[in-house]
């Protein structure tokens, strides 16, 4: 795996409190876990949705066929 150098901006009070909470040597590790914990989460946010929306699409498709399928049946 290879890495990229970036340079990034934070409030001071969030480097402050970065800077209590990890060594200096450990920041880009821990930044590292953080992002990908929130990408993670933001993809299952974004498959939920996707989901949810299918989902309707199929509960409509379902409904309009129900009308088809009962046509001309007793």
């Amino acid at each position: 795996m290879g890495f990229v150098r970036i340079n990034i901006s934070l409030p001071t009070d969030t480097f402050t409190e970065l800077s209590m909470e990890v060594e200096s040597r450990k920041r880009s590790r821990f930044i590292t876990s953080a992002v990908k914990r929130l990408l993670k989460e933001k993809k299952a946010q974004r498959l939920a949705q996707e989901y949810k929306e299918a989902a309707e699409d199929i509960r409509k498709t379902n409904q309009d066929l129900e009308g088809v399928l009962y046509d001309g049946l007793s």
